[in-house]
């Protein structure tokens, strides 16, 4: 019998891009990676883009949970990435999920790591992990436009070079709803 013990959940779903508006297109180099990024600035969605986003993540999410969930949106940003741009290693604290949108993309370049990597190569040196393969370290999904990959906010993730794409992201909440919650 094989069982595995505290799985991740991420999810990937289509989404039309070009619902998503953000009034704010303000753009600086951020990060260590100085990305062009609007994340510094208070990126607003009109109402039908933010409607429209959260009835694609509770579709896509709201069947693993047990009950009624209220997702909430906390920031959205948008990156663009030229020529050989990435973004380091890094995680969305103080939210449960995050999302990436592929809005203008060839491919996409985000890699997750599994939380236990550390631990992993302490107890395999390189040579031998290669050569017993058991656990994954890093999964590269086959993301390309028009999808959206939504994953929780402790899960450290960064993107490789890229070449002239742009993604959006942002966080959520999630809580049980109102009628559950009493």
């Amino acid at each position: 019998m094989r069982l595995d013990l505290f799985s991740i959940p991420i999810f990937i779903d289509n989404i039309d891009s070009s619902k998503i508006n953000l009034k704010n297109k303000s753009f600086e180099k951020t990060w260590n990676s100085q990305t062009t990024s609007s994340f510094n600035f208070k990126n607003i969605l009109d109402e039908e883009s933010a409607n429209y986003l959260l009835k694609v993540i509770a579709s896509s999410i709201s069947k693993h949970f047990y009950t009624a969930q209220q997702i909430k949106l906390l920031n959205v940003w948008e990156n663009k990435y030229f020529e050989n741009d990435f973004q380091e290693k890094h995680k969305h604290p103080h939210s449960h999920f995050s999302f990436v949108i592929y809005k203008d993309v060839e491919e996409g370049k985000t890699i997750f790591f599994n939380p236990t990597i550390d631990l992993i190569e302490s107890y395999y040196p390189p040579h031998m992990f290669n050569e017993t393969n058991f656990f994954q370290l890093e999964f590269l999904p086959k993301c390309r436009n028009n999808q959206i990959v939504i994953f929780p906010s402790f899960l450290e993730h960064m993107v490789a070079n890229n070449n002239n794409s742009t993604t959006v992201s942002g966080n959520l909440t999630i809580q049980p709803s109102n009628n559950e919650s009493k």
